[in-house]
């Protein structure tokens, strides 16, 4: 439909102080076709003509009621996501290219209010143009991004990792967290981004998809956040090996949200119990005559100071037992150890437990509870086992602590 401005019918002057987010000349495009822009060559049947005069009338009802006024521009948002449904996809017809390229320009309208009302009224409908959603994803007002971050189906996995690589507010991840359906990609994105109620939130939605790595690593931070190691404890399809780690901290709650879940068999649950009881003998076979370190000493000699028992004197927090531990299986003076935990290094770490001759499980927890390693600094397993440095590059590492071969 093409509608022409009429001189009966001019456009309503407004003043200078006029609440101007769009003047009323720039709506005159909205009415005609480009005249350098060819037309497919074989576009769709139009829309109903019931549908195509109701966009009409609000476009044009719009421009004659004074396009300066903010909430004249609110009502036609609304009017014109009403009616996107009925409307053939993409702009193929004159009639939803004239209502796509007013919505675009309500997206970026410069009162908050009609980008407000724009959001609220297109954030449940699956049709929505996704260069309008786009932009109102990125938005910069958190009452007008948040609900279409949360909620419109058309905001597409490709604008949510772009978002969430550009590290927004925090409401904005936790908002993408919330999202009804999260892939296995998104979900890695938004783990990785150090922000710990988002990740929170992920690990409480039961409609995202956490790959394993995503799972491994999140158990291992795990350790700095125990709010999270409850909501992993109830994470669907949880592998056995995770639950058994998540066993490894001392936290009842967890242990009895593991020991509930009906995938697991007797099995497991009973190795579940049997690692917690474990911890629990750990605590009460102290001996407060002898300190952590005097203890690590004497299983040393005894030949049991194995990585089980850094697991438990990790557990308890226990960080005097770990430093003398890496002391003398790695034997290496004890202010070298200090130096390189204390330098927050994962490379250096995983060398030192590497020449420990511990597993990089042991190094992911060390670069967590003792090194205090920030998450996304963490260096990770590869192929969820193995240590992610050659020999040669851990032996290099050593060297710039003054550790020879």
């Amino acid at each position: 439909m093409t509608a022409r401005r009429s001189p009966s019918r001019p456009s309503p002057l407004l003043p200078p102080e006029t609440d101007c987010g769009v003047a009323p000349e720039l709506m005159d495009y909205l009415f005609a076709e480009s005249p350098d822009q060819e037309p497919p060559p074989a576009p769709p049947p139009p829309p109903g003509r019931g549908v195509a005069r109701q966009v009409g009338d609000a476009l044009v009802e719009s421009r004659l009621a004074g396009m300066g006024d903010a909430d004249v521009r609110s009502t036609l948002a609304r009017k014109l996501c009403r009616l996107l449904p009925d409307l053939p996809p993409g702009g193929a017809d004159t009639v939803s290219a004239a209502a796509i390229r007013a919505l675009e320009q309500l997206a970026r309208d410069h009162i908050v209010r009609v980008r407000e009302a724009l959001a609220t009224a297109i954030k449940d409908i699956a049709c929505a143009p996704p260069s309008v959603v786009a932009t109102l994803a990125r938005d910069v007002e958190r009452s007008v991004a948040e609900p279409v971050l949360r909620c419109c189906a058309a905001l597409g996995d490709e604008d949510l990792l772009d978002i969430v690589a550009a590290a927004p507010a925090g409401w904005a991840l936790s908002a993408i967290a919330r999202r009804h359906s999260i892939g296995a990609a998104l979900s890695d994105a938004i783990a990785g981004s150090g922000h710990a109620e988002a990740t929170g939130l992920l690990l409480d939605n039961d409609g995202a998809v956490i790959a394993e790595p995503t799972l491994d690593r999140l158990v291992e931070q795990s350790a700095h956040h125990p709010d999270w190691r409850e909501k992993l404890a109830r994470r669907p399809a949880l592998p056995r090996r995770l639950a058994l780690r998540l066993a490894d901290f001392v936290d009842l709650a967890v242990v009895e949200a593991l020991r509930r879940r009906p995938d697991f068999d007797d099995a497991t649950v009973a190795e579940i119990a049997a690692t917690t009881r474990r911890r629990i003998d750990w605590a009460e076979a102290s001996d407060r005559a002898e300190t952590p370190e005097r203890r690590a000493v004497r299983l040393h000699r005894q030949g049991k100071l194995d990585e089980t028992a850094l697991g438990d004197a990790m557990s308890w927090n226990e960080m005097g037992f770990l430093r003398t531990a890496l002391t003398l299986r790695a034997r290496v003076a004890p202010e070298v150890v200090d130096l390189i935990l204390d330098a927050h290094d994962p490379q250096a770490v995983t060398a030192l437990v590497w020449r420990a001759g511990l597993s990089m499980r042991c190094a992911m927890q060390i670069q967590a509870r003792a090194a205090g390693i920030h998450p996304r600094a963490m260096l990770n397993a590869r192929q969820g086992s193995g240590f992610p440095l050659s020999p040669a590059e851990m032996a290099r590492h050593l060297e710039r602590y003054g550790i020879g071969p």
